[in-house]
């Protein structure tokens, strides 16, 4: 081995004779390590969207949701304590969860309407973390958030500024919307907007449904960094979703946090052995089951079409060793007169592809990583009207590199077996019959 070892590393150095051969392996090693570099830059960016998508729903909605067939939860302190009691639950809030039209300034938008436990709601979402703004203006700590939250079990009134026309300076219960929302309405905090529920009075003399209203006063605001839940989820304590829906006591089901979210079904199906019936559960997976397998479709083929650049780049070098092959004929022929078997020669031309793939994935490597850290640490920015986030996430996973690094390497030594094979079965006569 250490025979064609230093065979391949002569090949492979810079000959004033052979600078075509150095020109064409330096191309060789600049195409695997463009390759390289590129398909980890891209695909730590597509790993990058698909955790802080998926911290961002997470952080909005539960890790499992347990629900009843047919209707609504009415015992709700069992149903609880026999959640909280499966191993793997860490947090359990009971929600209300309606559809509704929102009218404010003159202008409407249907929204979906959440009632909140707002003691609890922390141990499943990150609204409290979430909230920007409030009575009192922007919270500064983790007391201002709550209070925020808090607020929503009373009555609110309108800031100093506002108090003003004695129609709209009345406490009213108070409501958390997002801030995309917010400005669509054209409504701020303390400001006094109307939740409609289109079918809340039942059915009329003439067979249509006659909505319901009631009026609510902005109580705080959350920036979720997700366009859809900020233009279209409001929070609201659970006695007044219930009594704006006229349910009593009773409440949609439960929401829970786990411990492992990648055990999350395995979690539900305890929860369901541990309520039983009527009850049943769905998990985070199968609740946002198409948008994953669309970011895992697009990463896997976002992948492969990069991985096109390191074929490519392969198939320099196969050029690269049949270009050697045919300008050593005499050198191989000299070898295999002097005792080199057709195995030893193959291993030649191998270790010589090898080594430009190792070189170009080690290169590759480093400049991917250089980059990726670059783009993270710059924060590139981007355009919110098309894209949810306002910089480009970076996610360096380092068993993802070291795949694509083995990859590329792997690639290269399977291009080498066809010029080596014809190295290995080259003829000593053949090759010094014209020197």
């Amino acid at each position: 081995m250490r025979f064609a070892f230093h065979i391949a590393l002569s090949h492979l150095r810079s000959k004033r004779q052979e600078a075509g051969v150095s020109a064409i392996t330096l191309i060789s090693v600049l195409g695997v390590t463009i390759g390289v570099g590129a398909l980890i830059i891209v695909l730590s960016v597509m790993a990058g969207f698909e955790v802080d998508m998926r911290e961002k729903i997470l952080g909005s909605n539960a890790h499992i949701v347990v629900m009843r067939y047919g209707g609504t939860v009415d015992d709700l302190p069992t149903l609880e304590a026999g959640v909280r009691g499966t191993e793997g639950v860490v947090g359990v809030t009971p929600f209300v969860y309606t559809e509704a039209m929102i009218y404010a300034s003159g202008h409407s938008k249907g929204v979906v309407l959440k009632g909140i436990d707002t003691s609890k709601v922390g141990e499943v979402l990150d609204l409290q973390d979430n909230l920007v703004m409030g009575l009192d203006g922007p919270p500064e700590t983790d007391e201002a958030r709550k209070a925020i939250l808090e607020s929503l079990n009373e009555l609110v009134g309108p800031t100093r500024h506002q108090v003003g026309a004695a129609a709209s300076s009345s406490p009213l219960p108070g409501i958390i919307i997002g801030e995309e929302l917010s400005q669509s309405l054209r409504v701020m905090v303390g400001d006094k907007l109307h939740v409609v529920n289109p079918i809340g009075g039942g059915m009329g003399p003439f067979g249509t449904p006659v909505p319901t209203a009631r009026s609510f006063r902005v109580a705080g605001i959350f920036y979720s960094g997700m366009f859809e839940y900020d233009t279209s989820w409001t929070y609201i304590a659970i006695p007044q979703a219930q009594k704006f829906l006229g349910w009593g006591d009773e409440v949609n089901g439960l929401e829970v946090t786990v411990d492992d979210i990648y055990r999350a079904d395995r979690i539900a199906l305890r929860v369901e052995e541990a309520v039983g019936y009527p009850y049943y559960t769905r998990h985070w997976q199968n609740l946002n089951k198409s948008l994953f397998e669309a970011l895992k479709l697009e990463k896997v083929v976002m992948g492969l079409i990069l991985f096109l650049i390191v074929t490519v780049a392969s198939l320099n070098v196969v050029s690269t060793l049949i270009l050697v092959v045919l300008s050593k004929g005499r050198e191989i022929a000299i070898m295999k007169a002097m005792g080199a078997t057709n195995r030893q020669i193959r291993v030649v031309f191998m270790l010589e592809g090898t080594i430009i793939g190792l070189i170009g994935a080690i290169l590759g490597t480093i400049l991917g990583l250089l980059g990726s850290v670059a783009l993270r640490e710059y924060g590139f920015p981007l355009n919110t009207d098309v894209y949810y986030v306002d910089s480009l996430p970076v996610v360096i996973q380092p068993d993802l590199v070291m795949t694509v690094a083995l990859s590329a390497v792997l690639i290269c030594f399977l291009a080498t077996l066809y010029p080596a094979t014809k190295a290995g079965k080259l003829d000593p006569v053949e090759g010094l019959r014209y020197e």
